[in-house]
């Protein structure tokens, strides 16, 4: 394995001292831009990478920032967080910056996520999954920078990109009406979610602008997980066997819906006709496809990391909403 190179080779390569090297590796603007040259020309042909530790030292900063989902390991079997932290990722390193993965219920500022958050570990943290915003309003208080990806809960000044969960849940169901489905039916994220409510609302939307609400027993509560989608299909055909349209608040819940469906002799889409959210590859593989909301998840990662950015360099930020595209295949 090759060594690192020290501060005294790079020094002999670029015929200065080792003082100039360390000054120019950490910032200092008033060195003689003739020496600075050589110093990186000497960096480049060695091969040379800073020291994460030293850095942090020299300027503050860690390098790292921290994606926290806000939730159980469980969460991880749906695609869509591999998809959206590639993008967080892919931004941050471009920058020079590595993520830090954390998946744990955020609860209190007394809990273990908080406390690492404020120990000075991170130069940030980018949050998924929010149940509440009282962590983040503290850290806040105390100067991290911090994104959150989905609406805050309250009226804070934090920065977030969302995906417009509102008109993406309206216009599944539409679609689900305009193919003739009389009885449409939910099944949400989790509610604790702003997401899942906004979904929700869009969906209740179609059914206030029809002049009533849906029939006890249409809206179903889910965890965005295939096995919360099977068991309210599930629900959902004991108690309204008449039912001829689902709008899943994803495609994974989508999916364990279908399946449902399916063992349960009901053809979609000629008897029930199913819509999901996120177009993500299992929406195209399924049998039949699925119809569904795509919303750009690499995107939503990339806005998060690029409003990290922002605010480590001092800029302001605005908040980013990102829209959605209905998707029509097979089952709708």
């Amino acid at each position: 394995m090759p060594t690192r190179p020290t501060y005294a080779v790079i020094a002999k390569a670029a015929n200065v001292s080792e003082a100039t090297v360390s000054r120019v590796l950490n910032g200092d603007e008033s060195v003689h831009p003739e020496r600075a040259k050589r110093v990186h020309q000497a960096v480049e042909k060695l091969g040379y990478k800073k020291n994460r530790v030293a850095s942090a030292l020299a300027s503050g900063r860690t390098g790292l920032i921290a994606v926290v989902i806000d939730d159980d390991v469980s969460v991880l079997g749906d695609p869509f967080w591999g998809t959206v932290t590639s993008g967080v990722s892919r931004v941050l390193m471009e920058s020079g910056l590595q993520t830090v993965l954390m998946v744990s219920p955020v609860g209190s500022t007394d809990s273990g996520v908080g406390h690492y958050l404020k120990s000075g570990e991170v130069d940030g943290a980018i949050f998924f999954v929010l149940h509440s915003d009282v962590l983040v309003n503290n850290l806040k208080k105390q100067g991290l920078p911090l994104v959150i990806t989905g609406t805050p809960h309250s009226s804070t000044d934090i920065a977030f990109v969302d995906t417009d969960n509102f008109g993406g849940a309206y216009a599944a169901t539409k679609r689900l009406v305009s193919q003739g489905c009389k009885k449409v039916a939910i099944i949400t994220g989790d509610i604790g979610t702003t997401a899942a409510k906004q979904r929700l609302d869009g969906f209740l939307q179609v059914y206030r602008e029809a002049g009533h609400v849906p029939a006890k027993g249409l809206i179903c509560e889910g965890d965005y997980s295939f096995e919360s989608g099977r068991a309210n299909a599930r629900k959902l055909l004991d108690s309204h066997p008449d039912i001829d349209g689902i709008f899943a608040s994803n495609d994974l819940m989508a999916m364990g819906a279908m399946v449902e469906l399916q063992d349960s002799g009901r053809e979609i889409p000629n008897q029930v006709k199913i819509v999901g959210f996120d177009d993500s590859l299992i929406a195209q593989t399924a049998r039949p496809s699925l119809t569904t909301i795509r919303q750009d998840v690499v995107a939503l990662g990339e806005a998060a990391g690029n409003l990290m950015i922002a605010q480590l360099n001092g800029e302001e930020v605005e908040p980013v909403i990102l829209p959605t595209e209905l998707v029509v295949r097979a089952s709708a």
